[in-house]
C-alpha cells in the first residue's frame, strides 16, 4: 500500500499504476504536513491506522471493489477511483488517431485533451513524423519517463518533436536529451513531480551547435532562435505527453517556471577561455554531447563595476548565496553562468575554471542573520560541516565542495552572468553523445 498527502494522491495512483498496481491501496492524509506539530501528525497517524491494517490484512479483491468507486475527496480514506484505472492503465494506443483537417481544430483537440504546453503545435502526421525517424525504429524504446513511466519509443519521441516544431536534423539531440533526462542519477521522478519550479536544462556542445543553429551568445538562455526553442520544447512535451507531468496532476509545482516552456542553449565557444564543460568531462570535441541539468529559471548577475577576478566573483558568490535555493539545505550541484566580459577579466587574471569554483565555495556564504533557526536545525542535523563558527555566527556556506559547482560560460556582450540553482544533491547532471 501507500501512504501520502491528499494533493499528492494522483501522483501515487498514477505512479502504482505504472508499476502495475493499479488495485494498490492508498492511505491519504491532510496536506501540508511540514508546518504541523509532533502532536498534529501523530492524530493524523492515528486516524489512518485503522485503514493501513485494513490495507495489509483485507482481501485484496474485496478491498478493490469496496473502494473502487471512491473519489479522492479530503479525509482519511482508501482511494480506488475508476477514473485512474481507466486514465492510466489503458491499453496502448493505437499508433496513429485520426483528428481534424484544420490546424486550429486540431489544436482545440490536443490541447482539450492536455497534449500540448499550451501553445499552438505542427501536427504530428504519419508523413512528418517518418521523416523525423530518418529510417530509425519507431517501436524502439529509448527510455521510460517518470513519473507515469511512459515507455518513450522513438515515434512517440519523434511526434513530440514534429509537435515542438523540430526539424528532422534536431532529433539526434532531442533523443540524446531524453536519454539523458532518464538516467536514473537524474532523478526525473522528482523533477517532474516535486513543487519546486525546477525543470529540464539541455546544454548542447559539440560540432551540432554551429551545424543546427544553437545559440550560445546574445540571449543564448532566451528566445530567438530555432533550434533552441524548438528542441527545449521537444523536451517538454516529451514530458508531459510520455511522462504525464501535467500541472495540477502529477506535476505539483507550486508555482511553475517560464523556464519549464523550452530551456536549451550552448556555450559561447568563442568567447570562452577555457575548455568546454565537455571538454573538462574528458569527451571528445569533434563529436557532439548534451547535458541536463534539474535547474530553476536563470538569476541575474549584474556586475558592471567589478575590476578584478575577485571583485566580480565576490557578486557572483553573493548571488549564488540565496538561502532560499534548495542547494542551501539539500547541497547538490548549482550552476554558474559567466558572460564572456565577466569571464574574460576573471580568466585575464590567470584564474582557471577550478580557481572559479574554489572562490566562489569559499566565499558564497549565506550571512546568520537571513538563517532562520528552524533552518539553521535543519543544516546543523544536514550539513553541519556548512555552517562557519559556533552554531553558524559566521554564516552558512552555500557549498562547501568546490567540484560540485559547474562553470559555464554563454551569453554576448554585457557585464551580466547568471546562477541556476538546481533541484538538490538528489539529482546529477548527465551527459549523452548525440548519435
Amino acid at each position: 500500500m501507500a501512504i501520502c498527502t491528499d494533493e499528492f494522491f494522483t501522483l501515487a495512483k498514477a505512479e502504482a499504476t505504472g508499476w502495475g498496481l493499479s488495485g494498490l491501496p492508498v492511505a491519504v492524509v491532510p496536506h501540508p504536513l511540514a508546518n504541523r506539530d509532533a502532536d498534529a501528525c501523530g492524530r493524523f497517524a492515528r486516524n489512518i491506522l485503522a485503514e493501513i491494517a485494513e490495507a495489509l490484512s483485507g482481501n485484496p479483491e474485496e478491498l478493490a471493489a469496496k473502494y473502487r468507486a471512491k473519489r479522492p475527496t479530503g479525509g482519511g480514506r482508501l482511494r480506488y477511483h475508476a477514473l485512474f484505472d481507466s486514465e492510466f492503465n489503458a491499453p496502448d494506443a493505437p499508433d496513429r488517431i485520426g483528428g481534424p483537417d484544420g490546424i486550429e481544430a486540431l489544436n482545440r483537440l490536443f490541447v482539450s485533451r492536455g497534449w500540448t504546453d499550451g501553445l499552438p503545435v505542427l501536427p504530428p502526421t504519419p508523413q512528418r513524423c517518418e521523416a523525423m525517424l530518418g529510417g530509425r525504429d519507431p517501436d524502439e524504446v529509448a527510455a521510460i519517463v517518470e513519473p507515469r513511466l511512459g515507455r518513450a519509443t522513438l515515434g512517440r519521441i519523434a511526434a513530440n518533436a514534429v509537435m515542438a516544431g523540430c526539424e528532422p536534423a534536431h532529433f539526434p539531440v532531442v533523443l540524446a536529451a531524453t536519454r539523458a533526462m532518464c538516467d536514473p542519477a537524474f532523478n526525473l521522478k522528482a523533477i517532474q513531480s516535486t513543487t519546486h519550479p525546477c525543470t529540464v536544462a539541455c546544454l548542447v556542445g559539440g560540432p551540432a551547435c554551429e551545424e543546427l543553429g544553437i545559440n550560445g551568445t546574445y540571449n543564448a538562455l532566451g528566445q530567438g532562435h530555432r533550434a533552441n526553442a524548438a528542441i527545449g520544447r521537444a523536451l517538454r512535451l516529451i514530458l508531459i505527453n510520455i511522462g504525464g507531468a501535467s500541472p495540477g496532476a502529477l506535476d505539483r509545482s507550486t508555482m511553475g517556471s517560464p523556464a519549464k516552456y523550452t530551456f536549451c542553449f550552448a556555450e559561447n565557444a568563442a568567447a570562452n577561455p577555457w575548455p568546454s564543460l565537455h571538454e573538462d568531462l574528458g569527451l571528445d570535441p569533434a563529436a557532439s554531447h548534451v547535458t541536463v541539468f534539474g535547474v530553476e529559471g536563470p538569476h541575474n548577475v549584474n556586475d558592471h563595476y567589478g575590476r578584478t577576478a575577485e571583485e566580480i566573483l565576490l557578486t557572483v558568490a553573493g548571488t549564488l548565496a540565496s538561502p532560499g535555493a534548495n542547494n542551501f539545505y539539500l547541497a547538490g550541484q548549482p550552476v554558474v553562468i559567466l558572460g564572456p566580459e565577466h569571464a574574460a577579466v576573471i580568466a585575464g587574471d590567470g584564474f582557471s575554471r577550478a580557481d572559479v569554483r574554489r572562490f566562489l565555495s569559499e566565499h558564497a556564504i549565506v550571512p546568520r542573520a537571513l538563517v532562520s533557526d528552524a533552518m539553521l536545525a535543519e543544516l546543523e542535523e544536514r550539513l553541519p560541516h556548512h555552517l562557519v563558527g559556533e552554531r553558524g555566527s559566521g554564516g552558512v556556506r552555500f557549498v562547501s565542495d568546490p567540484d560540485e559547482l559547474i562553470v559555464l560560460v554563454a551569453g554576448g556582450a554585457g557585464r551580466h552572468s547568471a546562477v541556476l540553482p538546481t533541484f538538490g544533491h538528489s539529482t546529477r547532471a548527465v551527459t549523452r553523445r548525440v548519435t
